[in-house]
């Protein structure tokens, strides 16, 4: 029976260790390194690659792992303790002196080691974890349509987190680069901008219609100048003459450059007006950028699901956020 609770007791705290460990190395392994082995065609990067991206079925594992390691743990001592004496002082003594052992050896052990190198004991740990999330896939299962049911009841989804997450393992990415030599800082932090900036909506960053400064299609050109210097605009858009309805725009550069001079710019005319690409407003900063450079547009309407215009959106709205903090000098 002694030797049985030993055996008992080591599984447990074995367990325990090996769950609390890759629980830790899966929020610290790089997904970049998983994706290029898999490339390579390691199967177990591969499926740990597909737990990374189903985070509710590798949590749920880990979660009936660890009671399963508290359960022997606790049976161990339990076993243990009967065997050596019938005192239930002794019973209540053993959990307290055996705590410190089970928390060194079962937490903070593994989650360091872990936490410092996550890739490669991740990697060593992979088949077991497989194994064990094909042992518990039953009660896996349930736990993760619980888990879906309680999401739409309460109207919460892991994307947001899936999305910071996601952003950690660029900047972090954008870090090691730097410190092998691939990037420069400047391009770290232009990466690092792209990134937090890339997926949002364009309707949260666009000028509504109502606040646009706007030119009548009637204005002459000395109009546009006086309008453009006077609101530092690169792009003026261009209203119907008897409606707020967009139609175009002209670039602030062919006004001011245009060999008129002040008398005749009061009676000539904006010149030509240049069509505006219309984007959806749930279009992301990172689309609606590449549609515009491909295009080479500088000024675009945005617009709702039902075609009706909510916004003008400029180039500079875009690209201002990728040039913070040391990277401001390089804004136009």
């Amino acid at each position: 029976m002694i030797v049985l609770s030993i055996l008992l007791l080591l599984l447990g705290v074995f367990l325990s260790a090996f769950f609390s460990g890759t629980e830790t190395g899966f929020y610290r392994v790089s997904r970049f390194r998983l994706v290029l082995s898999s490339l390579d065609g390691d199967r177990i990067s591969r499926s740990l690659l597909w737990l990374i991206n189903n985070p509710s079925l590798f949590v749920a594992t880990t979660l009936i792992g660890n009671n399963v390691a508290n359960y022997l743990t606790s049976l161990a001592m339990v076993l243990l303790t009967r065997s050596v004496s019938s005192s239930g002082v002794l019973e209540m003594v053993a959990p307290v002196l055996m705590s410190p052992l089970l928390f060194v050896y079962g937490e903070l052990l593994p989650k360091n080691l872990f936490f410092q190198a996550p890739n490669r004991l991740l990697k060593l740990a992979g088949p077991l974890l497989l194994i064990f999330s094909a042992l518990f896939a039953p009660a896996v299962a349930i736990l993760w349509a619980l888990s879906r049911v309680l999401e739409k009841s309460l109207g919460q989804s892991p994307d947001r987190v899936r999305l910071t997450l996601a952003r950690k393992e660029l900047g972090q990415l954008f870090e090691e680069g730097q410190e092998v030599g691939i990037l420069q800082p400047s391009q770290r932090l232009l990466s690092q901008n792209f990134a937090s900036v890339a997926s949002t909506p364009v309707s949260q960053v666009c000028t509504p219609i109502g606040r646009a400064n706007v030119l009548k299609e009637t204005a002459t050109l000395a109009d546009a100048r006086k309008l453009a210097v006077r609101k530092q605009l690169p792009d003026l858009p261009v209203v119907e003459s008897r409606s707020t309805k967009v139609i175009g725009y002209v670039r602030t550069i062919d006004v001011l450059l245009r060999d008129v001079d002040d008398d005749a710019a009061s009676k000539e005319s904006i010149g030509d007006i240049l069509p505006l690409t219309k984007i959806q407003g749930t279009e992301l900063v990172a689309e609606a950028l590449m549609q515009m450079q491909a295009g080479r547009q500088t000024l675009a309407l945005v617009v709702n699901r039902s075609g009706k215009p909510i916004g003008l959106l400029s180039i500079d709205q875009l690209t201002d956020p990728l040039l913070q903090g040391k990277l401001g000098s390089l804004r136009r």
